[in-house]
């Protein structure tokens, strides 16, 4: 098993292990936002801790061309949030739930866009066939867990929505942005593992 250790000393090993140990967490429904879920998926890409990311299709309606997480609305027929997220990322992506470790429930996250965002934190099977619904889903790619801890990769982004101005932390990867609840999910996931005990 790779045990590839990044700046900060995080293993795909290290972060199993406590994110694992964090599963036994629960969360309660935070308000009356239409609910969502999603996968964030850990894997080893060229010997290095990676997650899973998208670049949602320029069409979609909500968060069109913005990078985030695969996963999506939680519908009825869900059995669970969890099931919803491994549903969309078979939907998304192609890759089928045997192919995926759910290690952990994740804190949800309100978006100022009207959603309840349940992230489930796990690993897909390293180098699995990916086959992204092209209708959905602009760009793949695996971004190295260090983005997310290395200060040289955290910006401050302005964004203004209906007059509202929100000063924002995002995270830079060659020529792509990582922000709102995408870069909130990650960094809730990453402070867990980095202040665990």
């Amino acid at each position: 098993m790779n045990t590839t250790v990044n700046s900060k000393g995080l293993t795909i090993n290290r972060l199993e292990s406590t994110l694992r140990q964090y599963s036994g967490k629960k969360h309660e429904a935070l308000g009356s936002s239409a609910p969502a879920a999603v996968s964030v998926l850990f894997n080893v890409t060229n010997g290095e801790p990676c997650v899973l990311m998208i670049r949602r299709a320029e069409t979609l309606r909500n968060h069109s061309g913005q990078w985030a997480f695969p996963g999506g609305m939680i519908e009825q027929s869900d059995d669970s949030p969890m099931h919803a997220a491994l549903r969309e990322t078979d939907e998304e992506l192609g890759i089928k739930s045997g192919d995926i470790d759910i290690w952990c429930q994740m804190p949800p996250i309100d978006t100022s866009t009207g959603f309840e965002v349940w992230p489930y934190a796990g690993r897909g099977t390293d180098g699995v066939k990916i086959t992204p619904e092209e209708a959905e889903v602009a760009d793949v790619v695996n971004v190295p867990v260090r983005v997310f801890v290395d200060a040289v990769s955290r910006r401050s982004i302005t964004v203004v929505r209906k007059s509202e101005v929100r000063k924002l932390t995002a995270y830079a990867y060659e020529d792509r942005v990582i922000w709102g609840a995408s870069a909130q999910i990650i960094a809730n996931t990453i402070d867990i593992v980095m202040n665990a005990e």
